[in-house]
């Protein structure tokens, strides 16, 4: 059975519902980027109805339940919306001009490292463990990940640690992942698409019983459910272009603290960094 869109279900639905639920659909169609955090609450105060109002309306659109919702329209905004799509979303909500685009970037940004703070101690505690014990660490990336991934592991075998990014797709990636090894440690950047390069990444660490950490976006849907520890940072908005800031503050974090797990070895592995590159340039440079 094929899968029914929002629209679709009130198209089909619609003769059965009342004034009350008429009012929540009409908002679950006008709001559906707040719908997927909205609580039956939060509906219900936007709608002037109440709770049990929007979880009848819900469920009378075929859904189980508000998380069903969620799910329906996380993934009509991901079919819908193209890279352009989101970038005119972007633009659109700064009203225009220069310095109000900077600002709503920035509030962005902002809202993503407001997100990082609320990660427990007990999830970066994980995180670190799995890293710094680990034989080899592989960053996972692919599109624009990648280049994050690739500077997360450059960071990495400064600091001494072996590590190596998994960037490639396609066929490629299979070269990638054959040198996935027993006692190795992956961290992927994956958002919610569920790519044939993300399956077969956690296929391997599956196979293996790899230590893995999921760097995923928040929402309803994750790109593969079998990593030890998910953590999710903010994007941007649903409907807008996606930003990697928040990413990118999380990684470094995580760098500093693996960093403070084997100080002395961190420290030897900079100073013969910087010996070398001394040695390429010279005095000239004051290394």
């Amino acid at each position: 059975m094929s899968r029914q869109s929002l629209g679709e279900r009130i198209s089909s639905h619609g003769v059965r519902l009342t004034p009350s639920d008429r009012r929540v659909v009409d908002y679950l169609i006008s709001n559906r980027e707040r719908a997927l955090f909205a609580s039956a609450a939060e509906m219900a105060k936007a709608t002037g109805t109440s709770d049990a109002t929007v979880i009848r309306a819900v469920r009378k659109l075929g859904y189980g339940g508000l998380d069903a919702l969620r799910q329906e329209v996380a993934e009509d905004l991901r079919q819908e919306l193209t890279l352009a799509d989101r970038m005119s979303n972007e633009l659109a909500k700064t009203g225009g001009g220069s310095r109000s685009v900077l600002a709503v970037a920035i509030a962005t940004l902002r809202a993503s490292l407001d997100a990082i703070e609320v990660i427990s101690d007990g999830d970066i505690e994980y995180v670190v463990r799995t890293l710094s014990q680990a034989r080899r660490i592989h960053a996972f990336g692919i599109g624009p990940s990648g280049f994050i991934a690739g500077y997360f592991a450059a960071q990495l075998v400064r600091l001494g640690f072996d590590a190596g990014g998994l960037t490639r797709t396609g066929l490629q990636c299979a070269d990638d992942l054959v040198g996935v090894k027993a006692g190795d440690a992956v961290i992927a950047l994956a958002y919610d698409r569920p790519y044939p390069e993300v399956t077969a990444l956690f296929d391997r660490v599956e196979a293996l019983g790899l230590g893995s950490v999921l760097v995923t976006a928040v929402g309803p849907r994750l790109p593969d459910t079998r990593a030890g520890m998910t953590l999710r940072v903010q994007r941007g908005r649903t409907d807008g272009f996606g930003l990697h800031a928040g990413t990118l503050a999380l990684l470094e974090g995580i760098l500093i603290a693996c960093a403070a797990e084997r100080p002395d070895a961190v420290s030897r592995s900079l100073d013969e960094l910087n010996d070398i590159r001394r040695h390429l340039s010279g005095d000239g440079m004051g290394l």
